[in-house]
């Protein structure tokens, strides 16, 4: 009998999200920290500029990154968000859930 657990899960395809492939290099590059002050305000940043379907879509795929993640250790998903072209890199799961709120409360 097959066990269930990390093994089916599926592989992380950074093609799976696009949104995000768009919003994490261009917000979250390498001069970041100077333009926004942080990742979270660089999410701000981003949602006060984005259509209502850019955020819909971001938001959409934000939350089906962060289930796909939910039982993962904070290296991996540091490592998936960097593969989505980012150079920030979450230092804990508190600053994902501060993301989990902010897009929470994005209007679209």
């Amino acid at each position: 009998m097959k066990q269930e657990g990390a093994h089916d899960m599926k592989p992380f395809d950074p093609a799976d999200y696009p949104a995000l492939r768009d919003f994490f290099p261009a917000y979250l590059h390498q001069d970041f920290g100077e333009e926004y002050g942080s990742a979270a305000d660089a999410l701000r940043g981003f949602l006060a500029e984005a259509s209502g379907d850019e955020i819909v879509q971001a938001r959409e795929e934000w939350n089906a990154f962060r289930k796909a993640f939910r039982s993962r250790p904070l290296q991996e998903i540091q490592t998936a968000v960097r593969r989505l072209g980012s150079a920030w890199q979450p230092e804990s799961q508190a600053q994902l859930k501060e993301w989990d709120e902010i897009f929470s409360h994005a209007e679209t």
